[in-house]
């Protein structure tokens, strides 16, 4: 740690030096396993020559290419040493181990040490982070330090889907140039899914020629209607052509293009991990296809599509034929093959999966998923290829060569079983590394203090947890902008964690040179996240007036907002101190910096009378909660004609008693007990919604979502009793309800008896 706080010391007192191009700071992300600064340093304009091992020289040019790209000087790649002047000298060493290097530079010469490609390549991007991106006048002086350094794990990913929305053969090469500058080795490419095909099949031809295009579906309306507001969301326009006389949207890539973009991740030291999901999320494949559906036609379930059947022996032909083609085309070592969100439905109602199921002695339909999952790793085996899938590959049964990518957080189980059973386990966990979450969501602190490895596992266990990797699913990216937006800066903590031993990451440290990378994605006109704005609130309740007061985190950020509901451009209000707000409104917030601009902030400025309490006599402690037993498909719908199944007294708001069981309603019925006058802000936490009323008044709208989640909202309130209702909705899966508060001047807490009160 000394070590690391070193570089950082040496980062703030070197700062002021940048303008007169002296000595640069030291900014490495990932950071080093063991960096030590020196007296001294080196200018790189007078290194003339890179000197490397012939083995080694495709790397060493690429490193010029990547150089020239950076418009600053470039040093001649020689295939021997000795030359006149100052050079980097590459030394072949087989003590370190494959990805590691060694770096020293010295007021005399850059020495580079490494055993293989990719270790040589990782020594250049620490290289990379210390010089300057663009030219400077004058000297490039870098300090002499040493650098010992190798990742932690074995597999550090990104993932992009091309499926949802389609992004050109050159927009990936940019996203592997990015990622690749913070030794990131495996791109995942998630090449079909429902919404679309993307990948060349000589088989097949239907898969791309009607398969990669589509006419607008919900998503895709989504993001034109965001793109209102914010063009961020703008679908490009080269996407579309005619199809049978339709304007269709999509795209695909030849096998030629991929090709061309294996071989460039290559260059990069990037594995391409290509994911064709099957036997659900495979509409692209049943549309043109329909044979592999159970009925003959590709249709929807209550939640995801209709799966390829398993009861047909074609199935297995045509999906082997596919991976077989795709074994081909792809060198790595694993081919993804999705498995995730099956409905099973499809299959419990098809004759040929139930016989299937007979013929085979399964119990069910997760064990016929299993089978079909073993047959296609015998094929991919013969291919040479692993077999790897998301992790509901594992219920019903694995070999013990497959490898899981866990995502579900509320799937804990799922891990244990995976590492007992002796399976490599790659961390994408849905909560901390699905980028195309919203930053208040998953922010960069949430991704970075993440530690893959659970506390409960043991060594052997933790032996299986051979990486981590960040997804980038596209409902809501539709080009290249807003995917950097999404995944910079978060993906620096995700490759920080990769790359890093645990004892050496430190969050402040971290924090502190994301302002220096935020200067290379300018340079790269890349787009990113801003700092977020503080201060912000989502609603204001006041009863007078109140106060938007903004903390803007860095000096050259301009801020702009409207109070008229139109998005804030730089021709709106500009914010340069509080503002004073008389009446109800939404404000609307966006901060700019250069060319690069934050999303709209939100304030919703709710001018209230204050809620006079009510009287109630015989009250008790808790509050009165009826249980209906239906399947509700809206809050709206209950409790309709449908009889309670229990009506009693509980403590407080929660599932006690019903924690297992689906397709339920409650209304919670009762008073507040409000302590004080004064703005109370309730929030409520559930799976899978609800709607919380004070005095008859909406306060919290959290739907009917499938999935958790929480939302809140304020009401200004006398001191006293105040009804309540809340209605909440269970379908299947997970199951929470919650109610927390934060009164007036105090801090956000969960409720308690003593917060209900209801008739006896």
């Amino acid at each position: 740690m000394k070590q690391i706080l070193s570089s950082m010391v040496l980062t703030l007192l070197l700062a002021g030096c940048q303008q007169n191009s002296e000595v640069r700071p030291v900014n490495i992300i990932p950071q080093p396993q063991m960096l030590q600064t020196a007296e001294g340093s080196i200018n790189w304009n007078d290194i003339n020559w890179i000197a490397v091992p012939d083995d080694l020289k495709d790397v060493a040019l690429t490193f010029a290419e990547e150089l020239k790209a950076m418009d600053i000087h470039v040093p001649k790649v020689e295939v021997k040493a000795g030359n006149a002047g100052k050079e980097v000298k590459v030394i072949s060493s087989n003590e370190l181990p494959v990805e590691g290097y060694e770096l020293d530079i010295s007021p005399e010469n850059i020495t580079v040490k490494a055993s293989a490609p990719n270790g040589l390549y990782y020594a250049f991007q620490t290289i990379k982070q210390l010089l300057p991106f663009g030219p400077v006048k004058g000297d490039i002086l870098l300090p002499a330090m040493k650098v010992r350094d190798k990742p932690r794990f074995r597999y550090r990913g990104m993932h992009i889907d091309v499926s949802r929305h389609f992004f050109t053969a050159d927009e990936i090469k940019q996203y592997i140039d990015v990622i690749s500058q913070y030794k990131i080795n495996r791109l995942h490419m998630h090449l079909t899914d429902d919404q679309g095909w993307r990948i060349e099949i000589d088989k097949y031809p239907l898969l791309t020629e009607k398969g990669a295009w589509r006419v607008y579906n919900k998503q895709d309306s989504m993001c034109i209607r965001m793109a209102k507001d914010d063009p961020t969301f703008e679908i490009p326009q080269d996407r579309f052509k005619m199809v049978d006389g339709k304007r269709m949207y999509g795209g695909f890539y030849t096998k030629a293009e991929m090709h061309g973009i294996i071989e460039y991740a290559k260059k990069k030291q990037i594995e391409i991990v290509p994911e064709i999901d099957v036997p659900g999320h495979f509409m692209a494949a049943i549309g043109n296809y329909p044979f592999l559906s159970c009925t003959g036609k590709a249709g929807w379930g209550e939640f995801f599509s209709t799966p390829a059947c398993l009861g047909k022996d074609s199935t297995y032909t045509f999906i082997e034929n596919v991976l077989g083609e795709v074994a081909d085309l792809f060198p790595g070592e694993y081919i993804h093959i999705g498995g995730d969100e099956v409905n099973i439905k499809s299959w419990e109602e098809c004759p040929l999966d139930q016989a299937a199921l007979k013929s085979l002695h399964l119990k069910n339909e997760h064990e016929l998923q299993a089978y079909f999952n073993r047959q296609i790793e015998k094929f991919l085996k013969s291919k040479g290829k692993k077999l790897m899938g998301w992790d509901e590959i594992a219920e019903g049964g694995l070999t013990k060569d497959a490898t899981i990518m866990w995502w579900r957080n509320w799937a804990p189980k799922t891990l244990d079983i995976a590492a007992g059973n002796g399976n490599d386990i790659i961390m994408t966990p849905d909560f901390e590394y699905y980028f195309d979450f919203p930053y208040k969501a998953t922010p960069v602190s949430k991704v970075y203090n993440f530690e893959p490895v659970p506390e409960r596992f043991t060594s052997e266990m933790a032996k299986h947890i051979i990486g981590v990797q960040a997804n980038v699913w596209t409902e809501r990216i539709p080009n290249t902008k807003r995917v950097y937006y999404m995944i910079l800066p978060r993906m620096l903590a995700l490759a920080e964690t990769g790359w890093t031993d645990k004892q050496n990451k430190d969050y402040d440290a971290f924090s502190s040179k994301i302002l220096q990378q935020q200067e290379r994605f300018v340079k790269q006109n890349l787009f990113y996240h801003l700092p977020e704005l503080a201060g912000i609130e989502d609603v204001v309740v006041f009863t007078d007036t109140a106060i938007l007061n903004i903390s803007v985190p860095l000096k050259d950020m301009e801020v702009f907002y409207t109070t008229d509901g139109s998005a804030p451009v730089r021709s709106s209000k500009k914010y340069n101190g509080t503002v004073t707000i008389d009446k109800s409104c939404i404000v609307r917030i966006r901060a700019f910096r250069g060319d690069v601009f934050s999303s709209i902030y939100e304030s919703k400025f709710d001018k209230q009378v204050p809620l006079e309490p009510v009287s109630a006599k015989g009250t008790i402690k808790g509050i009165t909660r009826t249980v209906y037993k239906s399947k509700f498909n809206k809050i709206s719908e209950m409790p309709g004609s449908i009889n309670p199944v229990d009506v009693s007294v509980q403590p407080e708001v929660s599932l006690s008693g019903y924690e297992k069981s689906e397709y339920i309603g409650m209304v919670f019925k009762g008073f507040f007990n409000a302590a004080k006058d004064g703005a109370y802000t309730f929030y409520t936490v559930s799976d899978d919604g609800d709607k919380f009323f004070v005095g008859g008044k909406l306060v919290v709208d959290n739907g009917c979502a499938h999935g958790w989640r929480e939302r809140h909202g304020k009401i200004y309130l006398k001191k006293g009793l105040h009804t309540v209702e809340d209605r909440f909705c269970q379908k299947a899966g997970g199951s929470v309800i919650q109610i927390w508060v934060k009164p007036p001047g105090e801090k956000k807490r969960k409720t308690t008896t003593d917060d209900w009160r209801t008739v006896k």
